[in-house]
């Protein structure tokens, strides 16, 4: 039988921070899109990336349906409260595009 009921109910923990979203993200991502978006420029980063990711950052780790702890991890990175979810996802974005580009930028090898 390839489904098994659970004993007791598990409810999904949500990540609590911008770092753990981050991890979990970059563990997701294939070894060719993080390649890619290496080579990516900050705003190009927002116009390719940023709407590709946004809404499922923000449905599937809580930013709709208050992960408040997620928020305010959120805010500290801004510096400012926020106006609109989808600044909340951009910091996400950028902080995993950092850590991208500091593990996976090309070298030229000669």
């Amino acid at each position: 039988m390839m489904f098994q009921p659970l004993d007791y109910y598990q409810p999904r923990t949500l990540p609590k921070t911008v770092e753990e979203v981050v991890e979990i993200l970059y563990k997701d991502l294939l070894l060719r899109d993080r390649v890619v978006m290496s080579t990516l420029s900050e705003d190009e980063l927002g116009s390719t990336v940023y709407l590709a990711m946004a809404k499922s950052i923000r449905k599937e780790f809580g930013l709709y349906n208050g992960n408040d702890q997620l928020i305010s991890s959120c805010q500290s990175y801004l510096g400012r409260d926020y106006d609109r979810y989808e600044d909340l996802a951009m910091v996400i974005v950028k902080e995993l595009w950092k850590k991208i580009r500091k593990s996976h930028h090309l070298r030229l090898v000669g």
